[in-house]
């Protein structure tokens, strides 16, 4: 898969076909204007009673006993929200956001080794699905329309007020650049990480492996700088690797996991077992483990 990736972008490079690069020399199109790329879109959300049900969800059993089934990012409250606010922005809002899915559309070979290491991975089942879906998203138009179309989608979902039947919700709160649908984030995350070989789960994680090398290469605003709320460190890589970090349910707020330990036995022993969050003093319905990445 990584050679046909490679041969695309060559091919690309000389061709100025639909797939070449004469569609990322243009005044870029938003995707969501698209009917075919809306449509295509439309299988992938999560439906109304899902996107409503994200607050929940954020501190369920279900979460507690399986907690690799949501994406996470560490410092984020939502995944989804991080990769909508870098990667989401309407086309011709963001100059950066702009230029880097230029970036991308003409540098398809960055993708090889991601693409052949899905295909390898992925069920029996399901390779010949998964190399479907490649061919189409590993070309400069589906870096355009399909991957950059997930990250819209990101963005105008975590800006939706929920659906009236849900009748508002706790979660949906203001974050100082306006209302933000908690629980429709929450619920994208819960989407795209539940089945890693479904279309959702491959397109958002190759999403997700595209913010990370734009913001490696400096083409997008670094991570959010995470502190830890107990004793005030910042990043930083422990002897034989990288920090442990803990996100904290239902309100998804982080601590680094040694500190959350002390904490947790100074709750046990100041307040009679009653765990706070060290950040919102909400109630801690459990905690989930998770590396920062280099």
């Amino acid at each position: 898969w990584g050679q046909r990736i490679a041969a695309s972008a060559t091919a690309g490079a000389t061709s100025g076909s639909e797939t070449g690069t004469a569609s990322t020399e243009v005044l870029p199109i938003d995707p969501l204007s698209c009917p075919m790329v809306e449509e295509w879109l439309s299988s992938l959300r999560p439906s109304p009673a899902q996107l409503q049900a994200g607050a929940d969800f954020i501190g369920s059993a279900e979460l507690k006993a399986n907690p690799e089934c949501l994406m996470r990012c560490v410092g984020e409250v939502s995944a989804s929200k991080m990769l909508g606010d870098k990667a989401g922005p309407p086309p011709g809002e963001d100059e950066a956001a702009d230029s880097a899915w230029m970036f991308l559309a003409n540098n398809l070979q960055l993708f090889a080794q991601g693409a052949d290491e899905m295909v390898a991975a992925a069920p029996e089942d399901r390779k010949e699905d998964v190399e479907t879906l490649l061919a189409k998203l590993f070309t400069p138009r589906g870096i355009l329309f399909h991957l950059r179309g997930l990250a819209r989608e990101l963005w105008r979902a975590a800006r939706e007020a929920p659906h009236p039947a849900a009748g508002g919700s706790a979660m949906d709160v203001d974050a100082g650049g306006g209302s933000i649908n908690w629980s429709a984030c929450w619920a994208w995350d819960r989407h795209i990480g539940k089945e890693p070989f479904s279309e959702v789960g491959i397109v958002g994680d190759f999403l997700l492996s595209a913010v990370a090398m734009l913001i490696r290469r400096g083409l997008l605003e670094t991570w959010r700088e995470t502190v830890c709320p107990i004793d005030q460190h910042r990043d930083y890589f422990e002897e034989g690797g990288t920090v442990k970090w803990v996100s904290i349910h239902p309100c998804m707020h982080w601590a680094c996991a040694r500190c959350a330990k002390k904490w947790k036995a100074w709750c046990r022993e100041k307040r009679e077992g009653r765990f706070t969050c060290p950040v919102c003093n909400g109630e801690i319905a459990f905690t989930v483990p998770a590396f920062r990445p280099e």
